[in-house]
């Protein structure tokens, strides 16, 4: 029988009364990039914080190759090879690259030189441009998240775990990550990164694993599925087909206007650009208006 990398079973946690995960079951193989979908509040990130040791389950089990195993916190993760970043980085912006990486890692009388030089063949082998001396605080914001890739694989991750990674990236940032997460899983690796980007998920993601209120409602190849399944199973009801927009009577109210809104994120990229819109007031038409 084919042993998967990792298990999840029948995981469940709460927050006081309040259900985050229920439940949830899933398996990871060695070499595959899972996307875990799912909208705002799905308990994706949840899910993933109780594998990395940041949460603790309230039941279920965890297993890796077919053997229990106990995840109390990031160091008991990262122990067994399980790195997660996260959307907001863990950088000291003061600190160089090399001094970020090895911080919490190094032991003892540190060769700086030998770290150096360690850390500048790992970037050069995956293609980074990355100067090993540089500040973390002088670096562009697609260029710190790959310091917080090159923290994991310096510390010798099998599993990465990326929440939302391509949030502060722009496009062609974009881009270039997923090409790093085809290679890094073409090396036996395993990676699976935390969406809602539809479009993600097409174009990197080997299996998609669905998430609706804290539960796993499907578990797909992704060359079986299309963006139209993937969002039915999201959200739990057919959205009506593109460009067929509800009707709205005439007369309706305007209730929201936006003109010209441009937002800028704190790491200063560009989120919305001279984005304009209006809502109405829709109410189901009567009877008397239907016919």
């Amino acid at each position: 029988m084919d042993v998967p990398f990792l298990e999840i079973r029948e995981v469940t946690k709460l927050f006081s009364q309040v259900v985050a995960n229920r439940r949830v079951s899933f398996s990871l193989r060695g070499g595959e990039v899972v996307a875990l979908l799912g909208e705002n509040g799905a308990g994706k990130s949840t899910i993933m914080k109780i594998l990395y040791g940041l949460y603790r389950a309230d039941s279920g089990s965890i297993l890796m190759a077919g053997r229990e195993v106990r995840i109390a916190s990031p160091r008991d993760a990262m122990a067994l090879g399980i790195s997660m970043i996260q959307q907001h980085f863990s950088l000291v912006g003061t600190h160089s690259v090399t001094e970020n990486i090895i911080l919490g890692s190094a032991r003892g009388l540190i060769d700086r030189g030998d770290c150096r030089r360690r850390i500048g063949e790992l970037a050069a082998e995956y293609g980074f441009d990355i100067d090993p001396d540089a500040l973390v605080r002088d670096l562009p914001v697609g260029v710190q998240q790959k310091v917080e890739i090159l923290k994991a694989l310096y510390q010798r991750a099998r599993l990465l775990i990326m929440d939302e990674p391509t949030a502060v990236l722009t496009p062609q940032e974009a881009q270039s990550l997923m090409l790093f997460v085809r290679s890094y899983a073409g090396r036996g690796n395993t990676v699976i990164f935390i969406t809602h980007k539809l479009k993600e998920v097409m174009g990197v993601a080997d299996r998609v694993i669905v998430m609706r209120n804290g539960e796993v409602h499907g578990d797909l190849s992704r060359a079986d599925t299309n963006e139209r399944e993937l969002s039915t199973l999201m959200i739990g009801r057919e959205l009506p087909p593109l460009g067929q927009a509800p009707a709205v009577l005439e007369g309706s109210p305007e209730v929201l206007r936006l003109e010209g809104l441009c937002v800028k994120d704190r790491h200063g990229v560009t989120r919305l650009t001279d984005l304009s819109f209006s809502c109405l007031l829709y109410t189901s038409p009567s009877p008397r208006d239907q016919a």
